[in-house]
């Protein structure tokens, strides 16, 4: 019985994330002023990866993997932090909490992960990835 909702909540996660998966490898035009946003477009296939990679070391209770690939989206949310949506820019500092926000939930994961806490880390990490959903709808979308 654990295994097969085990795969049902690996289903779950995976249609959630269709938004990412579904803007993979977009480059959104090549003509950006903000060097920060550059960055980010070649850093959005990664977050999809990495997203990926946690949901499954999630499933499989790998704490270890959990950390290490959480901490390689982290490094990013400082550039995150700095660049400037494609819509919305009067709402900048929306689109910031939104960042923090995202960066809190993705080191809440690791940290529950690493006390063994595998549903609080993968129901923390839900709300991680709810931000990235959120925040395309709003500036990128």
């Amino acid at each position: 019985m654990m295994g097969k909702a085990a795969v049902l909540v690996s289903c779950i996660i995976l249609l959630a994330q269709g938004s990412a998966f579904a803007h993979e490898g977009e480059t959104h035009g090549t003509k950006h002023h903000d060097a920060q946003m550059v960055k980010l477009h070649k850093m959005m296939p990664m977050y999809a990866q990495l997203q990926a990679k946690i949901n499954g070391a999630l499933g499989r209770g790998d704490a270890a993997t959990v950390e290490i690939e959480a901490g390689k989206i982290l490094a990013t949310i400082p550039d995150l932090k700095k660049a400037k949506p494609h819509k919305n820019l009067k709402k900048i500092g929306t689109f910031r909490n939104m960042a923090d926000a995202f960066g809190l939930g993705v080191t809440t994961s690791a940290t529950l992960a690493k006390r063994g806490d595998i549903a609080g880390a993968a129901a923390a990490f839900r709300k991680a990835e709810e931000k990235c959903n959120e925040c395309h709808a709003t500036f990128r979308d």
